[in-house]
């Protein structure tokens, strides 16, 4: 990320951390690098994120002897998930509401929108099954595009189920598969035994045709499931969030559970899904905690970067130039120039001076150019006066000033107010 592109970076993160702050999420930052199984448990064996993607790395033991791999985090769901057991939180504090800004990995061909070191926001709502919780990160996820400046959103649900009513689901997605199975990809052949669900996910056109029809979640949902799922649209519909239930939607990693959902702009047409989440009640239990529920969602940074780019919305946004820029007029004043500058800095003014031995005139063209406001000229009269020079680039206007009321001047001028530059009296 260069210089010219971090101001984009940082109004996405700031956006993400106000946001949380006021819905009470607190800031983690999990580890990089895991122990592989830690992915192989959570994520699933038969996802494309550990049978494809994953950046694994073997280690040695301090006595010779193989140790478990290790992998760069794909994802961030599992590794805040372990940071939150080992901390102690599911038996001193178990519902925390927790946020993370940081990069991933993946091994896969880069392309536009996809790299293999990308940076997400991930949102996790702990220790607790309240379908309110469901509604909120769904709101929260809503507020971060909004608040970017994106809208008309659409929030597309579906369940997962959760128990017998999953289990019987994915029986009835066999029976339907199993007819056109030999026309499905190798890997939906794979995946028809060990991960059924899975099939549904697949973005191979010809298995997308061959989905058409598959039975939904939603007719096998138990009553506590369903209500839950009403609850939760019902929700997001009191806070007016334009809700539609999509049975299509089967989130790629299988710790999901009851509610996923996907956040929409229809307006971008087929690339308009800009994030997903969803609930997985068990995976904390799968991971040696307590049964406790949790629901959570990702943002990638770069696709939507992509998006604001496309829309316009992230125009005039640049890094700010240092307020001053101190010039040097003639032999001798060098370290005078020096000083200058590490006293506006302590005073917590931003400046910087030439360091390529310009003349005067040269050195006024790039104060002019580089978006400072002041310019500070320091000659051979000024050092002798005891004062400085000082020039409102936008303006003209310049004045000369006592060199120990510098700082007040300044600090006013760059405030706004007084008049940076009044006529100086006679």
């Amino acid at each position: 990320m260069l210089p010219e592109e971090l101001p984009a970076w940082r109004k996405l993160e700031a956006t993400a951390a106000e946001l949380a702050r006021r819905r009470g999420f607190r800031e983690i930052r999990p580890a990089l690098l895991e122990e592989l199984e830690l992915f192989t448990r959570s994520v699933g064996e038969v996802t494309d994120i550990v049978q494809k993607e994953m950046f694994r790395f073997e280690r040695r033991g301090d006595e010779g002897g193989d140790k478990a791999p290790l992998a760069l985090r794909p994802e961030g769901t599992a590794g805040i998930v372990r940071a939150y057991l080992e901390a102690g939180y599911s038996n001193s504090a178990p519902v925390q509401r927790l946020y993370h800004v940081g990069p991933m990995f993946r091994y896969e061909r880069p392309q536009k929108g996809r790299e293999r070191m990308f940076t997400q926001f991930d949102v996790e709502a702990l220790g607790s099954l309240d379908p309110r919780l469901d509604a909120e990160v769904i709101h929260l996820a809503g507020s971060f595009f909004e608040a970017l400046g994106l809208t008309g959103l659409e929030v597309r649900l579906n369940s997962m189920g959760d128990g017998d009513d999953r289990a019987r689901w994915r029986v009835a997605v066999q029976d339907f598969l199993r007819p056109t199975l030999a026309e499905h990809c190798e890997l939906c052949q794979a995946r028809f035994e060990r991960n059924v669900l899975r099939v549904l996910d697949c973005k191979n056109p010809r298995c997308k045709e061959l989905n058409v029809g598959a039975p939904t979640i939603l007719a096998f949902l138990a009553p506590e499931n369903r209500a839950h799922f009403d609850e939760v649209a019902a929700l997001l519909a009191a806070e007016q969030r334009t809700v539609a239930v999509d049975p299509s939607i089967v989130r790629g990693l299988d710790y999901y559970t009851r509610t996923v959902f996907e956040i929409h702009a229809p307006a971008l047409g087929a690339r308009s899904a800009l994030c997903g989440g969803g609930r997985y009640d068990h995976l904390i239990e799968e991971l040696g905690g307590p049964a406790l529920g949790a629901v959570g969602f990702a943002v990638g940074f770069t696709g939507t970067l992509i998006v604001l780019r496309e829309l316009g919305l992230l125009e005039g946004l640049v890094h700010p130039a240092p307020e001053v820029f101190v010039v040097g007029a003639g032999e001798g004043t060098a370290r005078a120039v020096f000083a200058l500058a590490e006293e506006l800095r302590r005073a917590g003014i931003a400046c910087v001076y030439d360091v390529e031995q310009r003349n005067l005139k040269n050195q006024m063209k790039v104060a002019g150019r580089g978006g400072h406001r002041f310019a500070l000229v320091l000659g051979s009269a000024e050092l002798a006066q005891g004062s400085v020079q000082l020039k409102n680039l936008a303006g003209g206007e310049q004045r000369e000033i006592p060199r120990d009321g510098l700082v007040a001047t300044l600090r006013a001028a760059l405030a706004g107010t007084e008049g940076p530059c009044p006529p100086a009296q006679s």
